[in-house]
């Protein structure tokens, strides 16, 4: 059972991420170990990712125009790349956000009704 558990909250996880790394940027430029650290405070630790699986999906965004990055110098040798919400990747973001939400309001209907109940919107 806890296989399964875990290839379930895995599924969720991906379906998920993209949207909240957009929701973290929009509030402010941040970078990759910093994204990674947010989700993991703002959930207690209910929520974490490996930086290896957050990586690919900040390039697509970067691909996608969604989010820009740029370099900063941290000391003397160390640079860190931080990323940047576009006026698009925040429509975007939007967009993603009403979706997820109608979708859930959907869900948690169906979850909670019983025989003859029927979802209004």
């Amino acid at each position: 059972m806890e296989k399964s558990k875990s290839n379930l909250t895995s599924n969720l996880k991906k379906a998920t991420i993209e949207m909240l790394l957009l929701k973290l940027l929009s509030e402010n430029d941040m970078y990759g170990y910093q994204l990674s650290q947010q989700l993991k405070k703002r959930s207690n630790g209910a929520y974490t990712i490996l930086e290896g699986s957050m990586y690919p999906i900040l390039y697509r965004l970067t691909d996608q125009k969604y989010i820009s990055f740029y370099e900063q110098k941290v000391g003397k040798r160390q640079t860190r790349v931080y990323y940047h919400i576009e006026p698009d990747g925040k429509e975007y973001f939007h967009k993603m956000l009403e979706s997820y939400q109608s979708y859930s309001a959907i869900i948690d209907f169906l979850l909670h009704s019983s025989e003859g109940d029927v979802y209004d919107g």
